[in-house]
């Protein structure tokens, strides 16, 4: 009876471990069989994944709203720190700022006028420059007759130096005037000279010197001669004739415009004279 039973147990047992071991088996297989469609639905999920979190950023990103007062806060905070490192340089290290010297602008290129190119200077006699003298002479070059009472040439003249090149000197050009009598008796005689005439000189700075202008030249003019008679004797009488002479002379002005003068000269008038200057 109880060996009955044994057996009767180890079958029912043997059965069941059969049975387990065929569920098993069968699980094995269906586990093998569906392992590649698994695979593919985690990478499906795997590819799905980053799309859905892109999706899902996009959605919870929402778009920023700034306020005014937040709007400067930021900029002072980035305009704070862009100035952040000058401050720490300079902190750091201070330099010093460097002085340059400020560059005067170059003059201008003078363009000099034909006028004063052109322009040659004595000392005291230049181009532009204008003189007015009055002298009188002292040896005078009349052939008068002994005795009566005579006037000594008095000689007005005007001379203006020209704006051209002339070496190392100034040409001066003007006009010249003279003029004397002479008496004899109680005016029953009376012999009167006159002279006009053209004068044309060349001045050169010969001593340096800022006051003296020294000069040589020439003067071309007409010499009148009117000599009234009395009646007892012939009349009037008068003649005329074209003169040359050379000159030569100084000029020593004692303040810009005056001075004094002296001229030598082998006209028909004077051979010395001497008188006052007035430059213009």
């Amino acid at each position: 009876m109880k060996n009955s039973t044994f057996l009767h147990g180890m079958r029912s047992l043997t059965l069941t471990g059969l049975v387990c071991l065929a569920s098993l088996a069968v699980s094995a297989q269906t586990k093998t069989k569906t392992s590649p469609s698994t695979q593919a639905k985690a990478k499906t999920t795997a590819t799905a994944s980053p799309a859905k979190a892109k999706t899902a950023t996009a959605a919870t990103a929402k778009p920023k709203t700034y306020s005014a007062s937040s709007t400067a806060r930021k900029s002072t905070a980035a305009a704070t720190t862009r100035k952040a490192p000058a401050k720490t340089v300079a902190s750091a290290a201070p330099v010093k700022p460097v002085e340059t010297a400020a560059v005067a602008p170059a003059p201008a290129p003078e363009v000099a006028s034909p006028a004063k190119s052109k322009k040659q200077t004595s000392a005291a006699f230049g181009g532009g420059s204008n003189v007015i003298s009055f002298g009188l002479g002292l040896v005078h070059n009349l052939d008068y007759p002994k005795g009566g009472s005579r006037l000594m040439p008095l000689t007005f003249s005007y001379e203006r130096g020209l704006n051209v090149a002339a070496g190392p000197g100034t040409i001066g050009v003007g006009g010249v005037f003279s003029y004397s009598h002479y008496k004899w008796g109680e005016g029953d005689y009376k012999w009167t000279v006159m002279y006009f005439g053209a004068k044309g000189a060349y001045h050169i700075d010969l001593a340096k010197n800022e006051k003296l202008d020294t000069y040589a030249g020439l003067n071309l003019g007409y010499a009148r001669t009117k000599v009234n008679y009395d009646s007892y004797y012939y009349g009037d009488a008068s003649e005329g004739e074209v003169k040359v002479g050379v000159l030569a002379g100084a000029r020593y002005f004692f303040t810009e415009s005056v001075g004094a003068h002296l001229e030598l000269e082998s006209g028909p008038m004077s051979h010395i004279t001497l008188g006052l200057s007035y430059k213009f």
